[in-house]
C-alpha cells in the first residue's frame, strides 16, 4: 500500500520550481509560475530568489530586476528598491509600474515631495485605480495641497465607492477642505465596506465631535488609539474633545501625542498651542505657535496667534505687527480678531472689546467643523463675561 500523498506548501512547491529553473533560467514558463507563486503567497524573500536566479543568467534582464524590486519593496527596503528602480526608469519610460512603485517607496519613506512628481506621472498616463489615486490623494494631502487632492477626489468619485481605504482617505481630505459633507459621505462608505476602517472611524469621530455629540465621539476615538494608537488624528480629536470640557490638562498632553505622530499638521501645533495659551503658559504656546510658522509662514491663524500672545503680554508694538500680517493674509483670521480685542481691553476700551469679542466668538460659532473651534468660541465668550 502506497503511503498518503502530503500536499505541498506553496514555500516547498515554490522550492521545488526554482529547483528546476536554476537548472533552465531562460525557461519563461517555469519563471512565471515562480513568479506567480511568490506573488500570491507574499512570499518576497522567494520573488527576489527567484529574479537573482534569471539575473544570474541574465543580468539585463529588466523583468527580473523589477521583480527583485518588488520583492524588496515587499520586505520594506525602499532604499534598495529605488537604486533598481531609478536605474530602469529610462529604459522602460512608457509604463507607469516603474513611476508607480518609485512613488510607492518615496511615500513610505514619508519623502512626499519626492514621491508627487511619479505619482503625477501615473496619474497623466491614465492610471486610475485605487492604489495610484490613494496615493496621490494622501501625497498631496500631507504637502498641505489640499485644493490638488479635493479635485483628484471629485474628478474620481468612482473608485471610492467599492474601496474602503480610497475612500478613508478622501473623508480625511474632505474633513481637513472643511467640506464636511463629503467627509462625512465618505466616511459611511469606508466604514460600510469596512466597519474597522481606521481613517472612516476618525472623521465619523471627529463630525461627531463637531456636532457635540461627544460621547459617541469619544468612544469612537478611544477605539481607533486602542487599535493603532499610532494614529495621530484620533488623540487629536480626543485632546479637542477635552478642550470641549475645558480639561486643559488632558488636552496639552493628548494634543502633545498627535504633534508627536504628525509633526507636520499645523492645526494640531495649532490646537496645542491654544491650550497652552488657555493655560496661560505663554512661553510654552509663544514656542509651540513660532514652530507652527516655521511649518508655514504663510498661514494667517499663526500670526494672530502670535499676535494674542504679543498682546497678552502687553507688547502692543510686537501684536498690531503680527495683527496687520494676520489681516494681510487673510482679512477673517479669527486669531487676529482675539488679540484686538486683548489689545482694546487692556487699553481701556471695554466697548471695542467686546464687540469685536462678540463678532469673533459668533464667527467661531458658526463654524462647527471643529471641537477646536467650538472651543475658543466658548474662550471668547468667557472672556467677554470677565
Amino acid at each position: 500500500m502506497s503511503p498518503p500523498m502530503t500536499e505541498q506548501t506553496p514555500a516547498s512547491r515554490l522550492q521545488g520550481l526554482q529547483s528546476m529553473l536554476r537548472t533552465d533560467p531562460r525557461n519563461p514558463v517555469l519563471r512565471q509560475q515562480c513568479t506567480e507563486l511568490a506573488l500570491s503567497s507574499r512570499d518576497y524573500d522567494g520573488l527576489i530568489v527567484t529574479a537573482d536566479i534569471v539575473l544570474a543568467a541574465q543580468p539585463t534582464d529588466a523583468a527580473a530586476q523589477f521583480d527583485r524590486a518588488t520583492g524588496l519593496i515587499g520586505k520594506r527596503e525602499y532604499r534598495q528598491a529605488l537604486e533598481i528602480l531609478h536605474a530602469l526608469r529610462p529604459l522602460q519610460p512608457e509604463t507607469y509600474g516603474i513611476d508607480f512603485n518609485i512613488g510607492l517607496c518615496h511615500y513610505c519613506l514619508n519623502e512626499y515631495e519626492a514621491a508627487l512628481p511619479h505619482l503625477r506621472e501615473c496619474f497623466s498616463k491614465g492610471l486610475r485605480d485605487a492604489g495610484l489615486l490613494r496615493l496621490l490623494v494622501t501625497t498631496y494631502h500631507h504637502l498641505g495641497m489640499v485644493d490638488e487632492a479635493a479635485q483628484v477626489c471629485i474628478d474620481n468619485p468612482d473608485p471610492a465607492a467599492t474601496d474602503a481605504a480610497l475612500a478613508g482617505a478622501y473623508a480625511l481630505l474632505f474633513l481637513d477642505a472643511d467640506d464636511a459633507a463629503r467627509a462625512s459621505r465618505y466616511a459611511e462608505i469606508a466604514l460600510r465596506l469596512n466597519p474597522k476602517s481606521i481613517d472612516g472611524r476618525v472623521v465619523q469621530g471627529t463630525l461627531l465631535a463637531a456636532r457635540l455629540r461627544t460621547e459617541q465621539a469619544k468612544s469612537m476615538l478611544e477605539s481607533v488609539v486602542a487599535e493603532a494608537p499610532q494614529t495621530a488624528r484620533a488623540w487629536v480629536g480626543l485632546g479637542s474633545l477635552a478642550m470641549l470640557a475645558q480639561d486643559l490638562a488632558s488636552a496639552r498632553s493628548l494634543f502633545t501625542r498627535g504633534v508627536e505622530l504628525m509633526p507636520r499638521h499645523v492645526g494640531s501645533w495649532h490646537a496645542l498651542g491654544w491650550t497652552q495659551l488657555m493655560q496661560n503658559d505663554l512661553p510654552a504656546a509663544q514656542a509651540t505657535f513660532e514652530h507652527a510658522l516655521e511649518l508655514d509662514r504663510n498661514f494667517a491663524e499663526t500670526h494672530g496667534a502670535l499676535a494674542a500672545i504679543a498682546a497678552t503680554k502687553g507688547e502692543r508694538e510686537s501684536a498690531e505687527r503680527l495683527i496687520e500680517v494676520a489681516l494681510r493674509l487673510d482679512p477673517d483670521c479669527l486669531s487676529a480678531k482675539f488679540a484686538q480685542s486683548v489689545l482694546a481691553r487692556r487699553a481701556g476700551d471695554v466697548a471695542q472689546a467686546q464687540s469685536i469679542i462678540e463678532t469673533t466668538a459668533a464667527a467661531f460659532g458658526a463654524q462647527q467643523t471643529s471641537a477646536l473651534g467650538q472651543s475658543l468660541g466658548n474662550l471668547l465668550r468667557k472672556t467677554k463675561r470677565n
